[in-house]
């Protein structure tokens, strides 16, 4: 507010210099004052805006709210405090270790294959994502022991 009286009056002074210098060169008064009415309502006439704008036609669609990634989820599902992992990370981690073993034609939940799967894992790998709380630690395992498992293309190349 303080700003726009600053201007107001600076603006003021500066009309009345003109209009006095002006004045002194020989211009009519009343000329001077018609002259710098006109610019002063050309000057407000451009600082209008008088079309509205109004919403853009068609309107635009909605957007979605953007969800956090799956790793993000997942990194939220393991408790700092305490290292236990959430169900999400469990079930994606067993799901990733099926996935691996499937490729070797062996499946998790055969007793039959367990000799084998411990053998390429590495012992007690195979039950660490079946306790009661698995911890990120049992994960960490996990993931190192899947990392392990050699891929049908690291093997023929």
């Amino acid at each position: 507010m303080k700003r726009r009286i600053l201007v107001l009056g600076v603006g003021a002074a500066v009309a009345v210099i003109v209009l006095l210098l002006l004045g002194q060169v020989g211009f009519p008064v009343p000329f001077v004052l018609a002259w710098m009415i006109l610019a002063i309502a050309v000057v407000c006439a451009c600082r209008q805006e008088f079309i509205e704008v109004g919403p853009v036609w068609p309107p635009e669609k909605p957007s979605r709210k953007t969800r956090g990634s799956e790793v993000s989820r997942m990194a939220w599902a393991i408790n700092t405090r305490t290292g236990v992992a959430g169900h999400v990370v469990v079930r994606r981690v067993q799901s990733v270790l099926r996935r691996r073993l499937a490729l070797r034609g062996l499946d998790l939940d055969d007793p039959t294959h367990h000799a084998r799967i411990d053998a390429l894992l590495g012992g007690g790998v195979r039950d660490a994502l079946h306790g009661r709380e698995v911890r990120s630690t049992d994960i960490e395992i996990v993931l190192d022991a899947i990392e392990r498992i050699p891929n049908d293309t690291e093997e023929t190349g």
